[in-house]
Parts: structure tokens; sequence; C-alpha cells
């Protein structure tokens, strides 16, 4: 008796190991990036370089992080790497319609770092120049390449 109750608890213990909350298999779930400048068509003249990261939590949560690197010899801000972030928002998914919902009030901060001249260095302080907009968003994906299709994420995303 005592054998077979240890051969139900080990089957029962190696079934439920492959249960989760689903997320992780989530076609979403993840973070996916590309060299966009946030907030811009283009990329300015006096920046070399932008990334742009949006992170599909398993504990539900969303993040974005927009990355602007000046060049070093500008006249504003040399060298700098700018960071605007946005996270304490939630997402979910509705795959048969191809959106994803935002929910939740976000805390967007901007920091600058790595400058030439360190007095342009900047802690995190409260920003409004980035958000993640409220409700849906449609979205396709294509293998490791996430497509959002309008409003201020738009754009191609990859892995």
């Amino acid at each position: 008796m005592k054998l077979q109750m240890i051969a139900i608890g080990t089957l029962l213990a190696a079934s439920l190991a492959g249960c989760g909350n689903g997320v992780t298999s989530d076609p979403l779930a993840g973070t996916w990036s590309n060299q966009s400048c946030f907030g811009t068509s283009s990329k300015p003249a006096d920046i070399e370089s932008c990334s742009i990261a949006l992170t599909f939590s398993e504990d539900l949560s969303i993040m974005l992080e927009a990355r602007w690197i000046s060049l070093a010899a500008t006249a504003t801000n040399p060298g700098c790497t700018t960071t605007r972030m946005v996270v304490g928002q939630t997402w979910s998914a509705d795959h048969g319609a191809d959106t994803f919902t935002v929910s939740g009030t976000g805390e967007a901060t901007t920091a600058r770092t790595d400058c030439v001249n360190d007095v342009d260095n900047q802690e995190a302080v409260a920003t409004k120049e980035i958000g993640i907009p409220l409700g849906d968003t449609d979205y396709e994906i294509n293998g490791d390449t996430l497509t959002v299709s309008s409003g201020a994420l738009a754009g191609k995303y990859t892995r």
C-alpha cells in the first residue's frame, strides 16, 4: 500500500510539473526589440543610435525601454545615453483577434548616463515624454518578428 501511494504521488507530481500559469508559452511573452527612435519617424541628426525594448513578462507586467545615444561631439548632452522607461502596467492578449490590451497606470522615467560632460548625467526622474497606450493594440507575430500595426508602439520588433 505504501509503495502504491508513493507511485501515485510521483505520477501526480510529474503530471503537475508541466502545469503553470500558461504565460511562458504565450507567443507574446519575452522581450521584443528594434533599433528605432521612440517617438520619431526617423533618427535625429545628433543621435548616434536608438533602441526600443518591449517586454511582456510572465507575471503579466509590461515594460517599455527606449534608449537614445547622442553623438560625442553634439552640442546638447554629448555622448549621453538617454533611457526612458515605463513600468507598472499589465497586459493580456486575445490571440484570436491578434490584439493585446494594456491596463493600469504606468510610471515613466528618464535618465542620462555615460555623458562626455559629467554635469549632463541625470538620475532617473519622472517624465511624460514616454508612455504605453492603454487599451487594445493590434499585432501580428511571424516567427521571431512582432509587428505592431498602430499607435505609439507601431513598428517591427524581433526577439
